[in-house]
């Protein structure tokens, strides 16, 4: 009897250890986009806009 639950298990181990890693993949992504939507803010709040007229020419003297 023993023999028949062994396969049982072994399936339900596998599906609990894929479930884990799956939670823990959406985890690192949820983690990452919200570094990234961090560094977003940070860098669109860091700098001023230019001043008018500012960047209109390019001096390429050497």
């Amino acid at each position: 009897m023993s023999s028949s639950i062994a396969p049982a298990v072994q399936m339900q181990a596998a599906g609990f250890a894929q479930s884990v890693g799956v939670a823990v993949a959406r985890q690192q992504i949820d983690a990452g986009k919200a570094v990234a939507d961090l560094v977003a803010q940070t860098a669109a709040s860091a700098s001023p806009p230019a001043p008018a007229g500012q960047g209109q020419r390019l001096d390429i003297r050497v």
